[in-house]
């Protein structure tokens, strides 16, 4: 390699690494209507993180998300397969939420009551949005109507 390519090379990661990231927001979703049968649920507590000096969007401050729960629906109705990827494919990597063979799709509830949905059937959710950037994804809701086991 040559001493000028070596050093445009250098000068190409330099700029790279100087430069300052910008936020990349997360096309929005919703509002929405979703409804189906819960597979899966976990609750999650209000998280702190601490943002990354040099980062523009949520990145770059300190931020708390509230408590949620995630839930995977499966037999959903008012949102077709299209869209339901798209929520997955921001909501979820986790392969045993996506469901193999069967339509599932995954969300984030907010709600501060840990047992909220303990024996819970189906779930409706009103007014599902999700935003967000590449410092984390909120979602919020109108309302929530639970059907028990």
């Amino acid at each position: 390699m040559s001493a000028a390519w070596r050093l445009a090379a250098g000068a190409a990661a330099l700029l790279l690494v100087a430069a300052r990231a910008e936020a990349a927001p997360i096309p929005p979703i919703g509002p929405l209507d979703v409804c189906g049968d819960v597979v899966m649920q976990s609750w999650q507590p209000e998280r702190f993180v601490r943002g990354k000096p040099g980062f523009s969007g949520s990145l770059g401050r300190d931020r708390t998300f509230p408590a949620r729960f995630r839930v995977v629906l499966r037999n959903y109705r008012g949102i077709d397969a299209a869209l339901a990827a798209r929520i997955n494919g921001i909501l979820s990597m986790r392969p045993e939420e996506r469901g193999a063979g069967e339509p599932r799709v995954v969300l984030l509830v907010t709600h501060a009551d840990a047992r909220f949905l303990d024996g819970a059937a189906s779930l409706c959710v009103e007014g599902y949005q999700i935003r967000g950037d590449e410092g984390g994804t909120w979602t919020y809701h109108r309302t929530l109507s639970v059907q028990r086991r």
